[in-house]
């Protein structure tokens, strides 16, 4: 009798490396580890799998973050084939949707240190929308919540925020300035209220660009994803705005999915 295949998914975060094994229907081991670069993913796989007694699995799909280019997710395909006899490499926000819809229709938003908006029609085509980064986009997200609000020499002073230059040269500029959104999100400041609404407007923009052209069902399966969601004010904000939309919570975690769970 043919053993069952064994399949690997990576979710590949800015802050965690989380692993799922399966044998296709069951989970065999499951590992988070803090993140780490790309280049250095096909070496700390390696070590978890030989932990478990395997050398080498049937399939490896990896959906992450902060990934590069093309020829970036190219390069690290090619160094996982050592692990796999298949390897499929995708941004983490594919992931992030067969989480929540499978292989169906839906909407997923994501607003968290970035800001990215993924849809499915139910024909299978698909459109992006955002994230293209803090140096051309992220409009909604939390560096763009910790930025506009570290520009504002009242909101600055009211929440008692860094300047831009200290947040400039910090060792992580983009992290350092995202991590001012619960603040900014959790003040009562007529100030910081406008702010969050605007957030509201550019995050549901995102929504609608990402679904136009594409047939969805009515109401819209909506999957909101990300920290910035956890504030509740925003979130009703963003719905509210969509009109008729139905919330999805995930199915499964990221890399349960990426895994084919």
């Amino acid at each position: 009798m043919r053993s069952p295949k064994r399949h690997l998914g990576v979710d590949l975060g800015a802050t965690w490396l989380r692993v799922c094994l399966t044998d296709g229907t069951d989970i065999l081991s499951e590992t988070r580890l803090p993140a780490v670069s790309w280049r250095q993913t096909p070496r700390v796989l390696q070590r978890i799998l030989r932990a478990g007694g395997v050398k080498r699995v049937d399939a490896i799909t990896l959906g992450g973050t902060r990934l590069g280019a093309a020829a970036s997710r190219a390069e690290l395909r090619k160094s996982l084939r050592a692990l796999a006899r298949s390897v499929r490499v995708c941004p983490d926000y594919e992931i992030a949707h067969r989480a929540a819809f499978g292989s169906g229709p839906g909407v997923l938003l994501i607003a968290s240190t970035g800001s990215l908006a993924f849809a499915r029609g139910v024909d299978g085509k698909s459109r992006r929308a955002g994230g293209l980064g803090p140096l051309l986009g992220d409009e909604g997200s939390g560096f763009w919540l910790g930025k506009t609000a570290a520009r504002d020499a009242v909101l600055r002073s009211a929440l008692r925020l860094p300047d831009p230059l200290s947040l400039a040269h910090a060792a992580d500029p983009v992290r350092a300035t995202a991590a001012l959104a619960p603040r900014v999100l959790n003040a009562r400041l007529t100030r910081a209220r406008r702010l969050r609404e605007d957030a509201a407007d550019h995050l549901a923009a995102l929504a609608v660009a990402a679904a136009k052209g594409l047939r969805l069902p009515v109401p819209v399966p909506l999957s909101l994803h990300g920290s910035l969601f956890k504030n509740r004010a925003l979130k009703t904000a963003v719905v509210r705005r969509l009109g008729r939309v139905r919330e999805v919570e995930p199915r499964v975690s990221a890399e349960r999915a990426a895994a084919g769970l």
